[in-house]
């Protein structure tokens, strides 16, 4: 343990908790320390490198807006372009020496007498800090079914998110689990290296057209002069999220049912099988799931050695899966692209507050958060991409610096003011919640269907319910009548 608390601690080095340390070095608060598991910075990133991984916000937003880069090859960048933003950023800000990687957390205690969190590392080590962020987000937790006889299959199995590089899929015969935002990008080119493919879906998507293109050199160097010109392409994009929100997100309107006619004639273009564009029909409002983007998902199926198979798998066994269909489909590789705990929003770290109590007790009836950042109960305690603030479109860089900045003004406030307490009040925050779910109730997101927006007991506990520009109005300074403060 050191001699001295440290003012800040940040768990994660994602795009998260970068953009915390770079905002709080250029506000001077310089004592900090950004605390990661994973060997590098950049968050799913660095952890999610399958084949054909992608962004599916275009990379002019999908940045910092203190830290453009004209140089990006594709309007929808490739995985190793963004990580490397990330490393890049985390080098020219001056981030490096405040990292500490492969160093995991394994709990978190508020000490109530010192005013201060006792972090203690998985492995052993302690550390103390006046404040806490979380910068773990919501896609971290890698989720897969437990299927009846998931641990007897004699071949490879893995997650996504946990990509076997050492296999080689030539050859094999795969099955893979699932068909939303990270399988429709990496079933593509896992079809052209397998043998037989069976992709299993459980509920079709829309899935809009990425019209993706490389940026020629001459465009690259224009944004590079004239930064201008960038921050031009950047509005547009941003604003053509806002429309999708708008017109898509809310329970009803006619800009919705004219969205959902022009996802059918995409997928009409592309499959000409009635019976598969059947399959790939989604049977609920568009918005529900996630909007997915992409230019040959579709295609995919229409390959020889490739098998949407859409009844229900019942069981696992050595060889293979089975289905409600009656048949064993034997495989040598199971990949299951089944998302992640998104309402769990923790990553295994336990977090202790007033009186000791675990944030999962609090969380017991779903996520809740005031603002998405601060919760009672958690004194001096921030979280980024907290409980209902993603989006279902445009870019939640956008919202997580929205977010750092409404964090950095209260960590000014606890530090300058030498609190040994800033904690949001338990009125406030009850009341701010009901709010939240009296608007939500206007969103496409509590109609019937599944999806990882939504906990168990069907709760929106990960999104936000307006518009983008609004959340930015709502974080623009903290009103700090709405904390309780001890000195």
């Amino acid at each position: 343990m050191s001699d001295k608390p440290l003012s800040v601690a940040i768990i994660g080095a994602g795009m998260s908790g970068l953009c915390m340390g770079i905002r709080l070095r250029e506000r001077g608060i310089d004592d900090f320390v950004i605390l990661e598991k994973s060997a590098g910075v950049g968050g799913t990133w660095y952890d999610n490198t399958y084949p054909g991984a992608c962004c599916d916000v275009p990379s002019v937003l999908y940045s910092y807006s203190f830290e453009p880069n004209p140089w990006w090859s594709r309007k929808f960048s490739p995985h190793d372009e963004i990580r490397a933003y990330f490393e890049h950023c985390a080098d020219k800000y001056g981030l490096r020496p405040r990292l500490r990687l492969n160093t995991a957390v394994a709990e978190a205690a508020f000490d109530e007498a010192r005013g201060l969190w006792v972090i203690q590392l998985e492995g052993g080590g302690t550390l103390e800090a006046r404040a806490l962020v979380s910068g773990l987000g919501q896609l971290n937790l890698p989720h897969i079914p437990d299927f009846p006889g998931r641990e007897t299959f004699g071949g490879t199995a893995f997650h996504s998110a946990r990509w076997n590089h050492e296999l080689d899929l030539r050859g094999k015969r795969v099955a893979i689990i699932g068909t939303a935002a990270s399988a429709l990008q990496f079933i593509p080119p896992v079809a052209e290296q397998a043998e037989q493919l069976y992709v299993y879906q459980r509920s079709a998507n829309y899935v809009i057209e990425r019209n993706d293109r490389a940026y020629g050199a001459a465009e690259q160097r224009r944004f590079a002069r004239y930064p201008w010109l960038q921050k031009l392409h950047r509005l547009g994009t941003f604003l053509r999220g806002e429309s999708i929100f708008l017109g898509v997100l809310r329970a009803r309107g006619w800009l919705r049912k004219l969205f959902e006619r022009g996802c059918r004639k995409y997928l009409e273009s592309q499959i000409s099988d009635p019976d598969l564009r059947a399959k790939l029909t989604p049977d609920y409002p568009a918005g529900c799931k996630r909007l997915l983007v992409s230019d040959n998902f579709f295609q995919a199926f229409t390959r020889d050695n490739v098998e949407l198979v859409t009844s229900p798998i019942t069981g696992i066994d050595t060889g293979g899966v089975q289905s409600a269909d009656g048949r064993e489909r034997e495989v040598d590789v199971i990949i299951y692209g089944t998302g992640f705990r998104t309402s769990d929003m923790l990553s295994g770290v336990t977090f202790r507050g007033v009186g000791g109590a675990d944030l999962r007790d609090a969380w017991r009836d779903g996520a809740e958060a005031y603002r998405g950042v601060c919760v009672s109960g958690f004194p001096n305690f921030f979280m980024l991409y907290g409980p209902n603030t993603n989006l279902g479109s445009n870019s939640i860089i956008f919202m997580v610096e929205r977010q750092v900045n409404y964090c950095v003004s209260c960590i000014e406030k606890l530090l300058s003011h030498d609190l040994s307490s800033l904690e949001v009040n338990r009125q406030v925050m009850r009341d701010y919640n009901i709010d939240m779910q009296q608007k939500l109730a206007g969103t496409v997101w509590v109609a019937s269907c599944e999806s990882w927006y939504k906990n168990a007991a069907g709760k929106v506990v990960n999104n936000w319910p307006r518009s983008t520009l609004a959340y930015w109005w709502h974080m623009r300074s903290p009103d700090f009548a709405d904390f309780d403060m001890r000195g």
